[in-house]
């Protein structure tokens, strides 16, 4: 995964039934496109996952069966997906997890996976942000008293956003 730190970047969120990306299904991704360190556009889709939404899962995201059911499947969504990411360098808190399910149905589609350049913000708060509890979203949200929702793909993409913000400004402190 490639930390070097870019001006124009897509950050994006999954959120899923579960933790297995050969298991479980998204039930939401959302993206924000950002161009010269401003937000320019925003992607925001419920999916459909084809199968009964975890009550816990319920419980974490506010995300019902009811607001599903007529959405898109994952079929229908990775493709517009795709084109919003383009070739953009790909953001994301826990890269390896949202990588993973949006692979893992590409290549039940029979696509290829993403070639995009990822940067994990979890690796770059390890750094720049040595003074947090953990590296925990929801953790990183509260260190820097965000007000951003919490477990929805857009309001995380914004607190990732943030969180790689923060830790460019310090790369380049540290630098000068």
């Amino acid at each position: 995964m490639n930390q070097k730190f870019v001006n124009s970047y897509v950050v994006f969120d999954t959120e899923t039934t579960g933790l297995k990306d050969q298991l479980d299904k998204i039930i939401e991704i959302g993206a924000l496109k950002v161009i010269n360190g401003e937000i320019v556009e925003e992607f925001d889709v419920l999916i459909n996952p084809e199968i009964p939404i975890p009550e816990i899962i319920t419980n974490i995201t506010g995300i019902t069966d009811d607001m599903v059911k007529t959405q898109k499947t994952i079929q229908e969504v990775l493709p517009e997906f795709l084109e919003f990411i383009e070739d953009f360098t790909l953001v994301a808190h826990n890269a390896p997890f949202d990588i993973g399910f949006i692979n893992a149905n590409l290549l039940r589609m029979g696509k290829k996976v993403l070639q995009n350049q990822i940067i994990d913000t979890v690796l770059l708060a390890r750094i720049y942000i040595p003074r947090a509890y953990n590296y925990k979203l929801e953790t990183l949200k509260n260190y820097f008293k965000l007000d951003f929702g919490s477990h929805r793909s857009v309001d995380d993409c914004k607190t990732t956003n943030y969180i790689y913000q923060e830790c460019k400004k310090r790369a380049l402190e540290f630098v000068s």
